[in-house]
């Protein structure tokens, strides 16, 4: 007797947030979109070019504003120069496209995990003393001993099940919230709460 196994294939797109850094190794994937908020690349690159605003942080909601309604079914949002943080990134990258076993929602891709609490990123990082305005601005509750639990360097993978449980206004509330500086203060804090925005279970 036989038995068939069915496998469902699982689309997905990587998103990088670059300034100048050198992309070369995104050559090494398929369906990758560069943000540019830096020179321009050469032709062989698909780019979109960008005001140099907000940090990744910018860049990130904003491909999700601009295709909520044409998602992958994963999407992976990455730095230009994504190694800093996550040294063993390509070989990680190829180990998650290649299984279309994909079971989670989302996944840090970052190999450095830091935690704490709301009340102890205010307490010891200049940058994020405005971490408790930003997340009542968001999420509409004031809970300084929540968790932050995030990867250093702000590199992630996440369903289009998980993105798409928050409205687009709400994908453009944070775009808002960035688009005013180069640097802006909010852009250290949502680089911490990326996985409460996007896995809203954990809020």
């Amino acid at each position: 007797m036989f038995k068939y196994i069915y496998y469902i294939y699982m689309s997905f797109s990587i998103i990088v947030a670059r300034y100048n850094e050198c992309v070369k190794w995104t050559k090494e994937f398929p369906n990758v979109i560069i943000y540019n908020k830096g020179e321009i690349l050469d032709e062989s690159f698909n780019e979109i070019l960008l005001n140099n605003v907000g940090r990744e942080g910018h860049t990130y909601y904003k491909y999700i504003c601009d295709n909520y309604d044409n998602l992958s079914d994963f999407t992976i949002f990455l730095q230009g120069r994504p190694f800093d943080h996550s040294p063993n990134i390509l070989k990680n990258l190829n180990k998650i496209i290649n299984n279309n076993e994909r079971d989670f929602n989302f996944k840090w891709l970052s190999e450095r995990i830091i935690g704490s609490t709301l009340k102890e990123q205010y307490k010891n990082y200049m940058k994020v003393r405005t971490i408790h305005k930003v997340w009542k601005k968001l999420f509409d509750v004031h809970d300084e001993n929540h968790k932050c639990v995030f990867g250093a360097g702000a590199q992630f993978i996440v369903s289009k099940d998980n993105i798409l449980k928050n409205t687009k206004e709400f994908y453009e509330k944070i775009v808002k919230m960035l688009e005013y500086s180069k640097d802006p203060v909010e852009g250290y804090v949502i680089e911490r709460i990326h996985k409460y925005i996007l896995n809203p279970e954990t809020r």
